[in-house]
Order: structure tokens, then C-alpha cells, then sequence
């Protein structure tokens, strides 16, 4: 059993006990907060989350909540209907599905309620234009499916996604090291219980500092009304860059009462070209998801190139070496300044899948 201490990386270690098998424990969580010791409603809704979907796992609470015993089962899948609370963004929760559905024992149809873009969580445009891409690169094409049906922002959320995930018997490796030109840049402005110019707002300031670098800029708006967005009025923006070799860059925003829509598109526009600019075939924001797939990928060698790696990113790989025993090899690029990871996948296979 390994064990660790404090409350960071909490969902990361459960994800990665899970596929490894390997049971942990994590204590003095959040101990030395007077005011509110222990686990968060959203980490107890994420190990409600997990039990859904993975058969025979025991997870121990102590009665203060700050410290937890993990053991993990078997990844069955299915269909899971979850309500998640307002203080993450379904994106925290859709994150861990996508690392365990794939090797599960039945395609995963998940319902999640909550809050669809935050400023904490990665939001739900964005895993529908970036994140589901990256995912098929790595042999999951058929059935890799999110569809958004309601908005919904703090603090009342009011948002649903059904996020379809179909399984496989092993990962592919990949080769990912040319980044490529940026060819064009795609996004969506939403906004929710807000007037529909709001968005337009954001599209003009986004274009008025992308189209000095490219002609090919274009970002759609997605206006909700009504019981579509959901309980709270907010607003938000993502943008994409694409290159001609498949590599795409994201960044995303979210308004409030604080902030002005042109402040939200002119700040997304500048930090997508601060990314591009750091080269790298994923953003930072996707480094450890195509580093995790890379580890769980065919005993081959798979490679990524990246831009500044982050120290999520590093804590991420150090967590995988605990649990996996899986290392990486990062090297500059002489010509560049991105960085090339290099790995030998561990062979993972789905034992669970059901035979065809």
C-alpha cells in the first residue's frame, strides 16, 4: 500500500491506484485547517463518482475526513448518472473518467450535472474540441463522444454533459514531435443567462489580436437561455489553434460580474499565442493526459514533443513512477525550445473487456 500525506494530487493518486491495482492512503488531509479540516464535497463526490464505476473498490473515510484508504477494484464502466457540486467544474470529474473508461468492461455512458466552466476545472469545450482528439490518436476512436445539453456557471450550475466513452483492449503509441504551423484558430464564446452581444463582444476582441497574426480566425457563439443555462448568468471563451500536422493548443476564460467580455477575449487571445509560442505538439493544460497514455501504451516507444513543462506536470510523473514504475526521458530540443518526452509504454491490457 503506498502512502502519502496532505490533500494535493488527491484525484491523481486515486486515478492512478486504480489502473495500477495498488492501494493507497492518504493522510492529513487538510489537517492543519482550523476552520475546515479534511476532504472537500467535491473530493467526496469524486470517490462517490469512482465507486459508480469500478466494481469491488473500498474506500475508508475517518470520522474527521482527514485521511483516506483506497482500495481499488475493477473498472466495469457503464451507464452512471452523477451530480457533482458547484465548488469544481465537471471537468474535474470527466478528467478521471477518461483515464479509467477506457478500460473498463462495458463502453461508459456518464450523465453529469454541476457546473460546465469554471476558472478551477478544465471546461467542457474544451474536451470536446481538444481533449477528445488527443484521446484518438491513442487508438480510441469509435464512440469517443461529449455532448453538452445544459449550460451551467457559479454558483448555481445547472449544466449537463453526457460524456460517452467506448473501451479497448490496449492503447497504440504514438509519435508526436511535429508540431507543425498553426493553420487556423477555432473557438466557442458562450453565454449563459446573459445578453446574446455579450459573446459577439468576446469574438471581436479575440479576432482583433489573432488576425494580426492569421486570416483563417474563427470562433462560434453559443447564447443559452432559460433552463439551457442553467441556474447562474456567466459567459466564457475557448480558442483552439490547429496546425497542419493535427496538433492543436487551447486555451479557455471565464467571465463574471468583474469582468468585462472584452477583457475575456482579448486575454484568451494573448495567452493562445503565448502557448503557440512555447511550442509543443499539446498545451499545458494536456500534458499529463498524453503523458498517462503514453505510460499505459504498448511495450514501444512513444514520443511527445512539449512546450514549458509545468510543475503539475513533473508531480504527475513522479506519481506515475510511484504507482506504474513507469520513467520518462525529457531532453531539450537544440533547435527549439520545447522539450521531447520519450517513454516505453508498459503494456497495459484490458483483462476486463468483454470478448467480442
Amino acid at each position: 500500500m503506498l502512502r502519502y500525506r496532505g490533500a494535493r494530487h488527491f484525484r491523481q493518486r486515486i486515478i492512478l491506484s486504480t489502473l495500477s491495482g495498488r492501494a493507497v492512503r492518504i493522510d492529513d488531509i487538510r489537517a492543519d485547517d482550523a476552520d475546515e479540516p479534511g476532504l472537500r464535497d467535491f473530493e467526496v463526490s469524486l470517490l462517490r463518482l469512482i465507486e459508480g464505476v469500478v466494481n469491488g473498490c473500498e474506500i475508508v473515510i475517518n470520522a474527521a475526513g482527514t485521511g483516506v484508504r483506497y482500495r481499488p477494484g475493477a473498472i466495469v464502466g457503464g451507464a452512471v448518472v452523477h451530480e457533482c457540486p458547484a465548488s469544481r467544474g465537471l471537468g474535474y470529474f470527466a478528467e478521471a473518467l477518461l483515464a479509467l473508461a477506457p478500460f473498463g468492461k462495458a463502453p461508459l455512458v456518464a450523465t453529469l450535472r454541476g457546473v460546465t466552466n469554471d476558472e478551477l476545472s478544465i471546461g467542457v469545450d474544451a474536451l470536446r474540441t481538444v481533449t477528445l482528439p488527443l484521446m484518438r490518436k491513442f487508438g480510441l476512436d469509435e464512440g469517443l463522444e461529449l455532448h453538452v445539453h445544459k449550460r451551467g456557471v457559479p454558483p448555481g450550475g445547472g449544466g449537463e454533459i453526457e460524456l460517452r466513452c467506448p473501451v479497448v483492449r490496449r492503447l497504440s503509441s504514438v509519435d508526436l514531435i511535429d508540431e507543425g504551423k498553426v493553420k487556423r484558430v477555432r473557438g466557442v464564446a458562450f453565454a449563459a443567462r446573459v445578453a446574446p452581444h455579450v459573446a459577439n463582444r468576446m469574438v471581436e476582441t479575440a479576432r482583433g489580436v489573432l488576425n494580426d497574426f492569421l486570416p483563417d480566425v474563427w470562433v462560434y457563439t453559443d447564447h443559452s437561455k432559460g433552463d439551457k443555462g442553467g441556474r447562474s448568468p456567466g459567459f466564457g471563451m475557448t480558442v483552439v489553434a490547429e496546425s497542419t500536422t493535427g496538433a492543436m493548443l487551447c486555451v479557455e476564460l471565464s467571465g463574471g460580474a468583474q469582468v468585462l467580455p472584452e477583457e475575456v477575449g482579448q486575454s484568451a487571445a494573448r495567452l493562445l499565442c503565448e502557448e503557440v509560442q512555447s511550442g509543443g505538439y499539446v498545451d499545458s493544460a494536456h500534458q499529463p493526459l498524453a503523458l498517462l497514455l503514453m505510460a499505459l501504451g504498448p511495450e514501444d516507444v512513444s514520443r511527445l514533443r512539449i512546450g514549458r513543462i509545468s510543475q503539475y506536470t513533473i508531480e504527475w510523473l513522479q506519481l506515475m513512477r510511484d504507482f506504474l514504475g513507469v520513467t520518462m526521458h525529457i531532453r531539450p530540443d537544440p533547435e527549439s525550445s520545447s522539450l521531447v518526452v520519450t517513454c516505453r509504454g508498459i503494456g497495459f491490457s484490458n483483462v476486463a473487456r468483454r470478448a467480442i
